[in-house]
């Protein structure tokens, strides 16, 4: 229910980001940490900092979430890699995949995202850009 909130926060700062592969429907973004409430971070062990990015991946069939395994890596213009480790978090109606990412002032970070499905449906990379300054 918590993390909700930071659900509803991302997609009001941003524009819903939804791709779709066959049958499956993936939300996804990257915001601030400090867009967390301080008791949300702390129950789930996430860093609250000016320097840090939360990506939330979910991915849902039917309407209904989907338990996947998401891998992936952040780089800067420089090339500069970070991996992207997911932690799953399950809610009565929802499945979250969160990651931490240190970010540098006034930096674009280019994302891609394996999503692997419990189903014979080939794996999904996702791939997008972030601008923050």
């Amino acid at each position: 229910m918590v993390l909700i909130v930071v659900w509803l926060l991302s997609a009001s700062s941003n524009a819903e980001q939804r791709q779709q592969s066959g049958p499956y429907d993936i939300h996804y973004t990257a915001l601030s940490s400090m867009l967390v409430p301080a008791d949300t971070a702390l129950q789930h062990g996430l860093t609250r900092a000016p320097n840090r990015l939360l990506v939330n991946i979910a991915v849902r069939r039917d309407a209904l979430p989907v338990n996947v395994i998401v891998t992936g890596e952040a780089a800067n213009l420089l090339n500069q890699r970070q991996p992207l480790v997911f932690t799953e978090v399950t809610e009565q109606r929802a499945i979250y995949y969160l990651a931490e990412v240190i970010n540098h002032e006034q930096d674009t970070l280019r994302f891609k995202v394996q999503i692997q499905f419990p189903t014979d449906h080939p794996p999904y990379e996702l791939t997008f850009t972030r601008q923050y300054f």
